[in-house]
């Protein structure tokens, strides 16, 4: 366990972190197709309710 625990300090030694300005341009990214998609859902279900209603409407 203490072995473990040695080299698991060791490999956190190296590990990049990343700089605040690239922190905040994967956050705009992340943001950016969070929106995105949450648009592109938003206007494929209404479109979808839409045709579903109109095949509704249609039938009867």
């Amino acid at each position: 366990m203490i072995k473990f625990v040695k080299e698991s300090l060791r490999e956190f030694k190296h590990v990049v972190w990343p700089t605040r300005e690239e922190t905040r341009n994967y956050f705009i990214v992340v943001l950016a197709i969070l929106v995105f998609f949450g648009l592109y859902l938003f206007v494929a279900s209404n479109i979808f309710s839409e045709i579903l209603f109109a095949i509704k409407d249609f039938v009867r």
